[in-house]
């Protein structure tokens, strides 16, 4: 039978009967100061490069001097005299090598750019595409919007050849002058609008920034769908085709969005292959980026382009029409290609940081408009957005664990939310669980492994600011094995095994593929070794489900999600596993009964691209 346990912790019986304005108010400063010294530990850390930087300048300096005094020397005369001919002879196999491998290239390109060579369009799949385009019931014209201003003239032409190598003809390319000054700019750009009368030049009388340029593009068109391509940008020639055929299937989607990867000196290389629509990975930043299209409806809809905003004038658009439409497709395929330059934020948004603060301000005008309290903070380790939402009331939790009848509460001193009672099981047995449940009356519910322990105490905190959204059904931490090492961090769905814990093995501190393993993201299920959620939703969707036993958990944030509701991973709240983890014999009855009743979700997890690596749940790239 299980026990019902009072906290006996002293806090916890002030803090239960305390004012909630005051705890509301001593959860922000403990908000704000924990930001402060996030902050304080990033300067620290940039003044160890500083100064490192400082020491190697000084080093530099001095072995610059004294080479000179060697050079004049009669021993370095001698030396050279001697290395002569070898250094030619050098110079010479190096040229040989440059010329017949791609030795300069990093591993990781070398890889990706093989891999992307086996998934992009064959001239054979080409002409099917062209084939299937006479079957597409709907066939809009598409207006692409480019700013340009002061582009180098290759690099333009080579974007404007990438449009008109499209498949899908029904476009119209705007190049939009932002008062360019260099003449071979404007050469080039009234040389490009005499290739091809789908493309139209307009000019602006001042230069105005990426947001007035493109905003003139809007008022320019009268098309149903606007999409946006920067001026040194390359499209694959199958990218409109992609983005229109899921009209015919969606014909209400409002946004369209593909998968990209940045185009550098090495060739093609770091791609981002996103999930279907995440909303809250979204908010940690602007993940859909390119290639994007856009109702024209929806964009005039939220006012186009808001002066300001530059450097994040794209995601300042995006939240806002989000606000307006959940209607959003994603297209898992790389066709777009995005230019990384010294200064470019697709080298690193480091690079500009005014484009960091102004996407930070776009997040906050979101947050206004949606009468979200909290505000956003910069996670420096990641250069992310955190999203930190004021819990407006702390409701009462009952955390349920296994075998803890008569020990003293162990999580108290490593607790700050004080609103909260433990419920021990006898055992895991969903039935159990069910019963234990619905015997409570706590309005949340967190299950909670014995063998956890949390890290940082307002873990349990940063969990309650998500379970009290309503479109929330489920919350899971970033949890770590006994040596340090994630043990999960959100659950990853296949037909194969039924569920993968994301990220497992990698060190703790790792930032992931495309900084996933530390922002806040969405999963189609997290483990109940940390689980929480509400009790209403639990027995609204019938609680644990016997039938699947140790996939009870991904079974239920599955009916969970079948009903309309998000899960949530938070990096943020960290608890550690203090003993090596059991390994789970298989059941192959509860696996049937999981293919059987989720076969879609399982074939294809929306929160997890099908081009990603199936055999590991690391976010690499698949076969």
């Amino acid at each position: 039978m299980p026990v019902l346990q009072a906290p006996f912790h002293p806090a916890h019986q002030s803090a239960s009967g305390a004012d909630p304005l005051d705890e509301r108010l001593r959860r922000t400063l403990r908000t704000r100061v924990s930001e402060l010294e996030a902050a304080e530990r990033h300067i620290a850390r940039l003044e160890e490069k500083n100064l490192a930087l400082k020491e190697a300048q000084r080093d530099l300096k001095q072995l610059r001097k004294e080479h000179r005094v060697l050079r004049t020397s009669t021993e370095g005369l001698v030396a050279r005299a001697l290395l002569t001919p070898r250094r030619l002879l050098g110079k010479l196999r190096r040229n040989g090598r440059a010329a017949e491998s791609s030795s300069d290239v990093p591993p990781a390109a070398r890889d990706y750019q093989a891999w992307f060579g086996r998934h992009r369009a064959t001239a054979g799949q080409l002409d099917a595409m062209r084939q299937e385009l006479h079957e597409f019931s709907h066939r809009p014209f598409v207006t692409i919007i480019t700013p340009v201003f002061n582009t180098r003239p290759d690099w333009l032409r080579e974007a404007v050849e990438s449009v008109r190598a499209q498949i899908y003809e029904n476009w119209e390319l705007f190049l939009i002058d932002d008062a360019s000054t260099a003449e071979e700019t404007k050469r080039a750009l009234r040389d490009l609008a005499d290739r091809d009368p789908r493309i139209r030049v307009f000019s602006l009388e001042e230069h105005g920034g990426i947001a007035a340029a493109s905003n003139r593009g809007i008022t320019e068109t009268q098309r149903e769908w606007i999409a946006l391509l920067d001026h040194d940008d390359l499209l694959e020639p199958d990218a409109l085709f992609h983005l229109v055929k899921v009209l015919q299937t969606q014909p209400e989607a409002d946004i369209v969005y593909s998968d990209e990867d940045k185009l550098t000196e090495h060739g093609l290389e770091a791609p981002s292959l996103k999930p279907e629509w995440s909303p809250d990975f979204f908010l940690s930043y602007n993940y859909i980026s390119h290639f994007t299209m856009l109702r024209r409806a929806r964009v005039e809809e939220a006012r186009g382009f808001q002066l300001g905003f530059d450097g994040a004038q794209d995601y300042d658009l995006f939240l806002r029409i989000i606000e307006r439409t959940k209607r959003i497709q994603h297209v898992p395929r790389v066709l777009y290609h995005w230019r990384r330059t010294e200064t470019s934020t697709s080298n690193s948004i480091r690079h500009k940081p005014g484009a960091l603060e102004a996407g930070k301000r776009a997040l906050s005008g979101h947050l206004a408009r949606s009468e979200v309290t909290g505000h956003v903070a910069i996670d420096w380790r990641t250069h992310a957005y955190w999203v930190r939402r004021d819990l407006n009331f702390a409701q009462r939790i009952v955390i349920v664990r296994e075998g803890c009848g008569s020990e003293p509460d162990r999580l108290s001193p490593q607790t700050e939310y004080a609103n909260y009672e433990i419920a021990s099981a006898d055992s895991i047995a969903p039935g159990e669980l069910n019963r234990l449940i619905k015997r409570n009356d706590c309005p949340w519910v967190l299950f909670l492994g014995a063998d956890l322990e949390p890290i940082n105490r307002d873990w349990l905190e940063l969990m309650a600011e998500h379970i009290q959204r309503a479109e929330i059904g489920a919350v899971g931490p970033r949890v770590l094995a006994h040596d340090n090492t994630i043990d999960h961090a959100g659950i990853v769905l296949n037909q194969e095994t039924i569920a993968q814990m994301a990220f497992c093995g990698l060190p703790a501190e790792h930032p992931g593929v495309c900084r996933q393993l530390q922002i806040t993201r969405n999963y189609s299920a997290v483990s109940a070794s940390c689980l929480l959620t509400r009790r209403d939703l639990f027995l609204q969707v019938g609680g644990f489900d016997e039938q699947v036993g140790s996939f009870s958990d991904v079974d239920y944030c599955l009916k969970l999600r079948r009903a309309g509701y998000e899960i949530v991973y938070t990096p943020f709240a960290i608890l550690r596993r203090d003993v090596p983890g059991k390994s789970i014999p298989v059941d192959t009855t509860a696996l049937a009964v999981m293919r059987a009743r989720w076969s879609d979700w399982l074939g294809s997890d929306p929160c997890y691209n099908p081009l990603l690596s199936r055999r590991h749940a690391d976010f690499s790239l698949g076969d």
